[in-house]
C-alpha cells in the first residue's frame, strides 16, 4: 500500500460533529481521519472541579510521560521549553494534583499531560488497577466537550483516542517502539504492542481539533469523562469490562506558539496557491487560494493539496508528521481552502525551510515541496 493510500485509509475523527456543523453552512469539508479508534457515549456528566496550581517556583525537570512523549515524538529539551512557556502542563508536578485522582471499580485515573495550540489539544491520562489480557488491546468509552453547556455548538470538538501502544511511526514510514528497543512482529503479522509501562500502569491519549468559527482550545475548559473500560477483541467492535465514572474538568493553557508566515507561493501540479500558513510547535493550517481552472469537487475528492511533513533548513526531509485534521473549502465559489493537520511530534519552527505536500488528494500523486520564507 502506498503511503498516501495508508493514510487516507486511518480510523478517525467523529464525523457525526462534522456533518451536524456543517447543517446550516455550504462550505465543502473533507475529514482526514484520525489514526485510533474512540467509542462514544451520549451522557454528560457532573465534573470534577479544581484549580490549576503550579508547583514551586524552583526548577522543575518537566517529563510530559510516556504517552504524551511517545505520541508526541518530543525530545527532553522540547519538553522542558514548552511546559516552561505555557504551552503544556505536567499535571503530577502540581500541588493539588491528588485532587485529579478520581478512583471508581478499583481503577484510577488522573490527567498526566496536556499540550495545546489554538486548533489542537492532546491530553493524556493514565489508568491505573485495569488489566487485560496479554494478547488483548485495551479500550474506553468517554465524553469529552468544550466550555459549560454540552448542548451549544460551541462546545463540538472533534477527536480520537487510545490506550498508548509504544509505537510509532519513524521518518521511514514503518512502525517502530518509541523506546528505541527492536520492533517485535506477532503470529498474525502486526508488530507487538507495549501498552503497560514498568509498572504496570496504562496511558490513555486524545488528540482533539476545535471547530473552525466555533470554538478554540487556547483558554478553553475542556471536560473529559470515562464511562467504560474494555478491549477490542476484533475489528470495531467493543467489549466492555469495567463500568464507572472517571469525571475531570481540565483548564487548556492559554499559550500556543503559533506564528502566521505568509508564503504566497503556487504547489506544483496543483491549481492551488499557498497564502500563508499558521504553524505552530504541534500543528498547522495551510491557507490556499484555488486558480479558475481547479478541478471540480467529485465524490470524497476535493483536489486540496494535503500536507504531509516539513523540509528543514539542513536538508532533513520528515515526510510523515502530518496526523488527523480536516480539508475544506471555506466560501461557496470554493476559491478558498484550508488544509489542517495536528503533529505526530513537536516541531521547531525555526528550522522549517519548506512544506511537503500530496499536490490533491485523491491517492494518485507524487509529494511536492514548497519552500517557505
Amino acid at each position: 500500500m502506498r503511503g498516501e493510500d495508508l493514510f487516507l485509509a486511518m480510523n478517525g475523527i467523529d464525523d457525526r460533529i462534522i456533518m451536524e456543523t456543517d447543517k446550516d453552512s455550504k462550505k465543502v469539508t473533507k475529514i482526514v481521519r484520525f489514526p485510533k479508534r474512540l467509542s462514544f457515549a451520549a451522557c454528560f456528566c457532573l465534573i470534577l472541579l479544581a484549580t490549576v496550581t503550579v508547583t514551586a517556583a524552583a526548577a522543575i525537570h518537566h517529563y510530559w510521560g510516556r504517552a504524551m512523549s511517545g505520541y508526541l515524538k518530543s525530545t527532553d529539551e522540547q519538553q522542558q521549553i514548552l511546559t516552561e512557556q505555557g504551552q503544556a502542563i505536567v499535571y503530577p508536578e502540581l500541588t493539588d494534583y491528588s485532587s485529579y485522582q478520581v478512583e471508581d471499580q478499583g481503577v484510577t485515573i488522573a490527567p498526566d499531560t496536556v499540550v495545546v495550540d489554538d486548533t489542537y489539544a492532546y491530553v493524556s491520562f493514565k489508568v491505573t488497577g485495569f488489566k487485560v489480557g496479554e494478547n488483548e488491546e485495551p479500550a474506553a468509552e468517554l465524553d469529552y466537550y468544550l466550555g459549560d453547556d454540552p448542548d451549544s455548538e460551541s462546545s463540538w470538538i472533534n477527536g480520537s483516542g487510545s490506550f498508548y501502544d509504544g509505537l510509532i511511526t519513524d521518518d521511514s514510514g514503518s512502525i517502530a517502539y518509541a523506546d528505541g528497543s527492536k520492533a517485535i512482529v506477532g503470529e498474525d503479522g502486526n508488530t507487538v504492542s507495549h501498552y503497560y509501562d514498568s509498572e504496570g500502569n496504562l496511558e490513555y491519549i486524545i488528540e482533539l481539533q476545535s471547530i473552525d468559527g466555533l470554538n478554540s482550545m487556547l483558554g478553553s475548559t475542556l471536560h473529559v469523562t470515562f464511562n467504560d473500560l474494555g478491549v477490542y477483541p476484533g475489528k470495531a467492535d467493543y467489549k466492555s469490562y469495567i463500568t464507572g465514572k472517571w469525571d475531570f474538568t481540565l483548564k487548556l493553557p492559554t499559550v500556543s506558539n503559533s506564528q502566521k508566515i505568509i508564503v504566497n507561493r503556487e504547489v506544483p501540479n496543483s491549481d492551488f496557491t499557498i497564502e500563508s500558513i499558521d504553524i505552530s510547535p504541534v500543528s498547522i493550517t495551510v491557507n490556499y487560494k484555488a486558480s479558475e481552472d481547479t478541478k471540480p469537487v467529485e465524490e470524497d475528492v476535493l483536489g486540496i493539496p494535503q500536507f504531509m511533513g516539513f523540509v528543514l533548513k539542513d536538508g532533513t526531509k520528515m515526510p510523515y508528521v502530518a496526523n488527523g485534521g480536516s480539508d475544506g473549502y471555506m466560501d461557496d465559489s470554493q476559491t478558498y481552502a484550508v488544509c489542517t493537520r495536528g503533529f505526530d511530534r513537536v516541531i521547531d519552527i525555526s528550522q522549517v525551510k519548506g512544506l511537503l505536500l500530496w499536490p490533491d488528494d485523491s491517492g494518485n500523486c507524487d509529494m511536492v515541496e514548497v519552500d517557505i520564507p
